[in-house]
């Protein structure tokens, strides 16, 4: 069987955020953090502000043009004291004097809007936005909190941090397996549904769930685990699909049980599952072709999965493996592939992440 094992790889590379949107991702969240920590207007408590969200799970795929991150403000939830609406609205007024407040630090054109649960804050200069999110935390970032829903004028459940730490839970006990699968799975989603697409928490909701109850084998190699994976959803959502009532899954939320996916409409998933049998068909298809030693035709399969993001020519990601082993011991062939030689000569990186500091 011919091997996509560097095909993959450079899929993934070609996901990673160009590291000018990661800087953004970095630097812009903290002039408004700087700016809710000090206004007497909307009190927040320390630690103020956390970053949540993709960005800080380490699940972004392509262009980073949102963060989301909460900002920590006094109450009781089970009360509504102070009301989930008016604590929307208090925090839209405030970041309302944000324009000018940044436009001294140089950013101009800021724009402020109201949503149904966070204020948007958006950069159109640097095309990106920011979700500010107002919590109420009684024990802290690291415990469930509460976040406001305006339509409901209520306070909802949440655990942002907790599905941070879950997916590198995951991660740990399938190493390379949860979140490069997690990201594959959200770009064929971003390809294959330019409208009604499920929302990123609901997949991630999803995988956890398929993890936790199913394992993985962490020995396949990408491709198979991949095909592996819709195959599983498919089979899991199935019972659902067949239903002529009218419902749609209910997902339920991998820290605190409840159900978030309440408003997944049933055309729009039926769409998704239409969508994901797609995805496993031509899947499989590229298993079938790379069995034969059909690199072009399993090229082409996974093009039809993934979009031009997948590599039709490795060679320079071939030579730059090649280069990491002994010289004279390794050459690569014209199909990309490297030929056996010496064992490989490495040095170890230490993995990073950043979830943003609080700021205090």
């Amino acid at each position: 069987m011919v091997s996509l094992r560097l095909h993959f790889k450079g899929l993934l590379k070609n996901l990673q955020p160009p590291p000018e949107r990661v800087e953004a991702a970095r630097a812009l969240p903290k002039p408004v953090q700087e700016f809710l920590r000090l206004h007497p207007e909307f009190v927040t408590l320390s630690p103020h502000t956390r970053l949540a969200g993709s960005y800080a799970q380490d699940l972004s795929v392509g262009d980073v043009k949102d963060v989301d991150f909460v900002v920590r403000t006094d109450g009781d939830p089970k009360d509504n004291d102070p009301e989930a609406k008016m604590t929307i609205r208090a925090l839209k007024s405030v970041l309302d004097g944000l324009p000018e407040y940044l436009e001294m630090q140089g950013y101009a054109e800021i724009e402020v809007t109201g949503a149904r649960r966070s204020v948007h804050v958006c950069f159109p200069e640097q095309n990106f936005h920011l979700d500010v999110v107002p919590c109420i935390a009684p024990d802290g970032f690291n415990e469930p909190l509460w976040v406001p829903d305006r339509g409901f004028n209520r306070w909802i459940p949440s655990h942002p941090l907790g599905a941070v730490q879950q997916v590198t839970d995951l991660e740990t006990a399938y190493p390379g397996k949860f979140r490069n699968l997690s990201k594959l799975t959200k770009h064929f989603r971003n390809g294959q549904m330019k409208r009604s697409r499920p929302k990123s928490y609901w997949l991630l909701t999803l995988l956890i769930h398929e993890f936790r109850d199913n394992g993985f084998t962490g020995s396949d190699p990408l491709p198979e685990s991949f095909h592996t994976l819709i195959d599983r959803l498919c089979k899991r959502l199935a019972p659902i699909y067949g239903r002529t009532d009218g419902v749609t899954p209910n997902l339920k939320d991998p820290m605190l049980g409840h159900n978030v996916s309440w408003n997944w409409g049933r055309g729009d998933f039926e769409t998704f599952m239409r969508r994901l049998d797609d995805g496993r068909r031509w899947s499989q298809y590229a298993l079938d072709a790379a069995a034969k030693d059909d690199l072009d035709e399993a090229v082409k399969q996974w093009r039809r999965v993934f979009g031009d993001k997948f590599p039709t020519d490795v060679t320079e990601l071939a030579r730059a493996e090649a280069s990491t082993r002994q010289p004279g011991k390794t050459s690569v062939a014209s199909a990309g592939l490297i030929l056996p030689g010496a064992a490989a000569r490495t040095l170890p990186v230490p993995p990073t992440k950043y979830y943003g500091e609080p700021v205090d």
